[in-house]
């Protein structure tokens, strides 16, 4: 009906279900619907407090219905929140693949590093929460390259020096994007930062050591890592040997 129910006494209410076995210590019984725009979401169910012979009082229900209604209105704005986290990471997802897409070289590249950045994090022992802000991190590392020239990611050659400038703007482009979006903050600066180096020569404005957000050095290490195992358009992919070995090389002044 979508109005409160109040049971007097279950045991002597034709719906109640009798167990031989099982004593109840409350006789009372309350349910209320969760109600948003005259749309049911859910149901209160209340027991009176276990004392023998409590039953509900008119001031009783009229405060659970109160509840009632906060309760709903709470699941129903946690609902539309978890939507619009859903609706964001699915953009952003489309748009880091997206980018993959723009560049055969670079294919899968978000997933891969998507998938490294949540073991790493965890092999760190890292919060749940920075975990996922590492992971999400990794996986819209490139994202500002949605405005970067197509001739300039794909190109088989060496860069011009004015080429370079344009494809270093990409972490502040992937922040502008990203910073907006209100749970993605604490994920802006990892890819704003993740070109900085550890010595302080990376940019955009050269970092060292602890400046760096953890998840930003995280998020440099694969992306190198990935860089180095994957075809390039000037070079094969090389060995996972041989980019472990330069990760360590570069320890202490790139990563």
């Amino acid at each position: 009906t979508g109005k409160p129910l109040f049971v007097d006494n279950i045991e002597t209410d034709i719906r109640f279900l009798k167990a031989s076995n099982v004593r109840y210590p409350s006789k009372s019984f309350l349910s209320v619907p969760l109600k948003v725009k005259e749309r049911v979401i859910g149901v209160l169910n209340v027991s009176s407090g276990g004392e023998e012979g409590h039953q509900f009082e008119e001031r009783d229900i009229h405060l659970i219905t109160i509840l009632a209604d906060v309760a709903a209105i709470t699941l129903e704005n946690v609902g539309l929140y978890t939507n619009l986290q859903k609706f964001y990471m699915d953009m952003v997802e489309t748009i880091a693949r997206m980018i993959d897409a723009k560049d055969s070289y670079t294919h899968e590249h978000a997933d891969r590093a998507r998938k490294y950045a949540k073991l790493i994090a965890k092999k760190l022992n890292l919060p749940k929460e920075m975990v996922q802000h590492v992971e999400y991190a990794a996986l819209m590392h490139d994202i500002g390259k949605i405005g970067i020239n197509e001739n300039i990611l794909k190109k088989p050659g060496k860069l011009t020096t004015e080429e370079m400038e344009i494809i270093r703007k990409h972490p502040a482009i992937g922040n502008k994007i990203i910073s907006p979006v209100t749970f993605l903050n604490p994920v802006a600066p990892m890819i704003l930062y993740h070109q900085e180096w550890y010595n302080g020569q990376g940019y955009p404005e050269g970092l060292k050591q602890e400046e760096i957000p953890l998840g930003a050095r995280i998020v440099a290490v694969i992306d190198a890592y990935d860089a180095m195992c994957s075809d390039r358009p000037y070079r094969k992919a090389l060995s996972r040997e041989y980019a472990i070995n330069e990760l360590k090389r570069g320890a202490g002044f790139q990563f």
